[in-house]
């Protein structure tokens, strides 16, 4: 599967279900020929339980390839950034905007 073709899917299914305010994609595996094996995504959601929302990620996202989703809510995310040598300050650094609400 062509790796754009596939993240538009897979961000169409998540807007569907959860309507977040941003995806960033930050880790992909992919084969020497181009073809995409796994990604990695981080969710940021409005309100809500980030943790209720992942699960039902998990189980409502029908994929042909495998990925992981991490998801926060923005007040949990604007937290996190504070700390420059967390995670998610190495994902807003390094990952790449897949969707963002207006």
């Amino acid at each position: 599967m062509k790796p754009n073709e596939f993240l538009d899917g897979l961000c169409r299914d998540i807007i569907c279900i959860c309507v977040p305010q941003k995806i960033l994609l930050f880790s992909y595996k992919q084969s020497p020929d181009g073809e995409l094996h796994s990604v990695k995504l981080c969710v940021i959601i409005g309100d809500g339980d980030s943790r209720m929302i992942e699960r039902k990620l998990y189980v409502e996202v029908d994929s042909v390839l495998s990925f992981d989703i991490l998801v926060y809510t923005e007040a949990e995310w604007s937290q996190l950034l504070e700390n420059n040598m967390s995670f998610a300050s190495r994902i807003q650094k390094t990952g790449r905007v897949l969707y963002e609400a207006d």
